[in-house]
């Protein structure tokens, strides 16, 4: 069934139409399956406390739930888990917003009509504006046709518009405009497109809101008469209508903006895991409870307890190394 283009009138302003329908398109995933390993600053149960120092010798603890070096390799697999979930939908949305216009078949009643009940066309202009959508035809393959008629407003002139093209058109392929002259003295006129079906692949959303566009502006100009507003915008249109363009309706942006923003996110995540873990490898697990902060007694630099053999800045033995045994009760070492 036909369906609207858009429209415009003359109080400035126009509106679109469903020119274009896209499908909804998604991507469901399970990553219940990719196991990813916790980590904090502070303890949770079951945690494993690690101990690592940076650069400026100063201690650092870091609780995980996994003493397995290999998780590394599995944060590194999840992050590519995450790119391949993310871009194949992105890639699929790109190849659907670049479009390439190609004619329509024209194996239906290629006939023009212009119906001019309102008289806003002398004979010579039906005569030329017939010329000017035989040319938009030949381009598209697309059957332009005009109606004009009194006092309808909007949505009466769409409901018009519509009846017209049922009662006149028996395939999918004509674009018609109906054009609605209130009177004389006040100016106002509305203008409403009705495109068929099989038009939807060249007269998408992005293009009928350029020629709603133009031709608001075009008729809004009181130097145009009728004929001109509507001559100028579809020679214009004809010359662009065909180009290849790129266009991602606002619904289209907003689900990649959100995609994107849930991805990066967890990727994200993993990339300070994998940080996380890089210093855990580097890092001594404290299996006797929760670490304990003492000084180097040569250059009082802090350390854990049981974490290391030597002072990260000095070099000096420290007092509780971790080669030594502790005891349970004392948490003291035994030599």
């Amino acid at each position: 069934m036909p369906h609207s283009s858009g429209g415009g009138h003359g109080g400035g302003g126009f509106h679109g139409g469903g020119g274009f329908h896209s499908g909804s398109h998604g991507s469901s995933s399970s990553t219940n399956n990719v196991r990813t390993t916790r980590y904090s600053r502070s303890y949770f149960p079951g945690a494993y406390c690690f101990i690592y120092y940076d650069r400026l010798f100063r201690p650092h603890t870091i609780y995980s739930d996994s003493l397995d070096q290999d998780k590394r390799k599995q944060s590194l697999a999840t992050i590519f888990v995450y790119l391949f979930i993310m871009l194949i939908p992105l890639i699929f949305i790109f190849f659907q917003c670049f479009h390439t216009p190609k004619m329509i078949k024209d194996d239906y009643n290629t006939k023009i009509i212009i119906s001019d009940q309102a008289e806003v066309l002398s004979d010579e202009e039906e005569a030329n504006l017939k010329v000017t959508f035989e040319s938009f035809f030949d381009k598209t393959g697309i059957t332009p046709s005009f109606v004009s008629i009194k006092d309808k407003y909007r949505y009466e002139l769409e409901d018009y518009a519509y009846d017209f093209y049922v009662d006149n058109f028996k395939d999918e392929k004509h674009w018609l405009i109906a054009y609605s002259e209130i009177n004389e003295r006040s100016h106002k006129w509305f203008f409403e497109g009705m495109q068929g079906n099989d038009t939807d692949s060249v007269l998408t959303t992005y293009q009928t809101d350029k020629f709603n566009k133009a031709l608001q502006k075009a008729l809004a100009n009181m130097d145009n008469t009728v004929y001109q507003a509507f001559d100028k915008t579809f020679n214009d249109f004809s010359s662009e209508v065909m180009k290849p363009y790129f266009y991602m309706e606002k619904g289209m942006i907003v689900f990649t903006v959100i995609w994107v923003g849930i991805f990066g996110f967890l990727i994200a995540l993993q990339i300070h895991s994998v940080i996380t873990l890089k210093h855990i490898s580097e890092s001594v697990a404290v299996m006797n409870g929760e670490p304990r902060l003492e000084k180097c007694p040569y250059c009082d630099t802090p350390y854990y307890a049981y974490s290391i053999e030597t002072c990260p800045k000095c070099g000096g033995v420290v007092d509780y190394p971790k080669s030594a045994k502790v005891n349970p009760e004392s948490k003291d070492p035994e030599f």
